[in-house]
């Protein structure tokens, strides 16, 4: 799935699948670039595997963590006033 990004975009959410191979190394697979956290969030589901969301934006051109999927299925968001990972439920986190 190829998701085209406006040459404009102030977000831009990027999620990276996560490899773990034979002696607990860990490496990056697939990865997508999008312009919603819910895009992201269902590349990952798709593929239904662990993975990380980082999102950068453009007001400050950084790039940070946001989203993180275990190998279960569930879903953490990083709350940025406490600096912990909260579980995210059926909803996504406002971004």
């Amino acid at each position: 799935m190829t998701t085209r990004i406006p040459r404009n975009a102030l977000t831009v959410f990027y999620a990276s699948e996560t490899l773990i191979q034979e002696g607990g190394q860990r490496r990056a697979g697939r990865e997508q670039r999008s312009t919603t956290f819910r895009e992201a969030r269902k590349f990952l589901d798709g593929l239904g595997a662990p993975g990380n969301v980082s999102v950068w934006r453009a007001s400050n051109n950084l790039t940070n963590a946001y989203a993180t999927r275990d190998r279960d299925g569930s879903w953490f968001g990083l709350d940025r006033l406490t600096g912990k990972w909260e579980p995210i439920a059926s909803g996504v986190p406002r971004g």
